[in-house]
């Protein structure tokens, strides 16, 4: 009579082959699906496929997209940097005396 232990142990070694067997299979379809695709001049791009002047797009859009993040990141910064530095004197212009 096999124990608990034994019984989930066996279990899990089944699940365990269960898994790499199925990833083998999906490893499978993707390298015949990348095959076809590369045979039709797409390349993978974040899980599509897509032409080669796409990718080349996306890419400048990305960097674009990056250097204005810097700029406006920059912009705020200095805006706040500047309400940090005048607050004091902002405070005794507008309070009564």
């Amino acid at each position: 009579m096999a124990t608990i232990r034994a019984e989930v142990r066996r279990k899990l070694e089944l699940l365990e082959r269960y898994r790499s067997i199925r990833q083998e299979e999906i490893l499978e379809e993707m390298r015949f699906r990348a095959e076809r695709e590369l045979g039709e001049g797409r390349f993978p791009w974040k899980g599509e496929f897509r032409p080669k002047t796409e990718i080349e797009e996306l890419y400048k859009r990305r960097k674009r997209w990056g250097i204005r993040f810097t700029v406006d990141l920059a912009l705020v910064s200095a805006c706040l940097a500047a309400i940090v530095w005048a607050g004091p004197f902002l405070i005794r212009l507008l309070l009564p005396r």
